[in-house]
């Protein structure tokens, strides 16, 4: 155990100084200086390396200042916690008080198709949504149609499945989007329940803007999104990234074949893509498709700033939250939210977290 302790140590030691030796030889600060100010920034405010290097504060133009404007992860995450009342961070981790929220104050979104529970399961309109036969009954009347499950309690896609409805020999089967693998809505049902007895949340497929399916059409592409409220009350929208998955793939997570892609906050106009790693290595285009990012204008996004503007408005007790934001044919569709985002997003978006929440 100790020997691998250290080979451990001594790889990521190695990373850091390639990460450095990098961005010296393209002009920015020394080696030396960049681990220097890594060390003082880890001792004095709790800053290691990744963060040094997903905030870009390599660059020789990058001021003391800007290089202090941004929180550790330790102390981000205790500062979310005195933003967001904590009795109310459950609240986008479960997904049907998530869903009833956004019904509730009229958010767009996926439509809701029901709650699979074998204790207190039910349907939109009330029916019994418990067990095998009541699925089958809930799921008659989307035959032809896609729909999607969710883990009732889960973030970033974490068990997302999405199926296409079919009969087949007479018998109400699902067809997985990704896999297509075909099974009956019964054993659908049995897998369900064998994964997670905790329950699913069921709704209605979102058929995504062409715009943004072009990038990955497996997968739903989506827009984080960061907004803040003031200390006079005024909502603000941060800034945002796109995030596209990689092919075959139905969630948008950008490892390993998809790409994230920055975002012009005033216009909604695609700027470069990039890789999610300390290395922010810049990508032109998809890895996998070939299209282009840069330019792109992305569909209804004065639209989608006011919905995610009006979403955070509408929290009690919270300061600070993420959106994903799916953009259909007809306009923006909120996808789940996030009291407690990844901090890993701040200094790759350059969200100065230590000036932003001083306010």
């Amino acid at each position: 155990m100790g020997k691998d302790t250290n080979n451990m140590k001594l790889s990521r030691i190695s990373y850091i100084y390639t990460l450095c030796r990098r961005r010296a030889s393209e002009g920015h600060l020394s080696v030396f200086r960049q681990l220097l100010e890594i060390a003082v920034l880890q001792i004095t405010k709790g800053i290691g390396y990744d963060i040094y290097h997903y905030a870009g504060m390599w660059d020789k133009n990058a001021s003391w200042a800007y290089k202090n404007s941004f929180l550790s992860y330790r102390n981000y995450g205790k500062k979310i916690y005195e933003l967001n009342e904590r009795k109310f961070h459950g609240m986008s981790q479960y997904k049907p008080y998530e869903k009833a929220f956004f019904n509730l104050w009229f958010i767009p979104t996926a439509a809701y198709i029901g709650t699979l529970d074998k204790r207190s399961g039910c349907t939109n309109t009330g029916g019994g949504l418990k067990s095998g036969e009541d699925l089958c009954r809930c799921l008659e009347a989307f035959v032809g149609k896609e729909i999607c499950f969710k883990l009732v309690e889960g973030s970033n896609g974490k068990g997302f499945r999405a199926y296409r409805l079919l009969r087949r020999m007479g018998e109400l089967c699902a067809e997985h989007l990704s896999t297509m693998a075909v099974c009956t809505v019964r054993e659908l049902y049995d897998n369900l329940m064998q994964e997670s007895v905790d329950g699913w949340l069921l709704e209605e497929y979102i058929v995504q803007h062409p715009v943004l399916k072009s990038f990955n059409p497996s997968s739903l592409n989506t827009i984080r999104m960061f907004l803040y409220k003031k200390s006079n009350g005024e909502v603000v929208a941060l800034k945002s990234f796109l995030k596209t998955g990689k092919p075959g793939a139905l969630i948008d997570k950008t490892e390993n074949g998809g790409a994230s892609v920055f975002i012009d906050q005033d216009t909604g106009v695609l700027l470069n893509g990039f890789n999610w790693s300390p290395e922010m290595r810049p990508l032109k285009q998809h890895p996998a498709t070939g299209v282009v990012f840069e330019g792109v204008q992305i569909p209804f996004w004065r639209e989608a700033v006011e919905m995610a503007v009006r979403t955070l408005k509408a929290c009690v007790g919270t300061r600070f939250i993420g959106v994903d934001i799916a953009i259909s044919e007809n306009g923006p569709l909120m996808v789940e939210m996030n009291v407690h985002s990844d901090p890993d997003c701040m200094p790759v978006l350059r969200l100065q977290t230590a000036r932003i929440f001083a306010d």
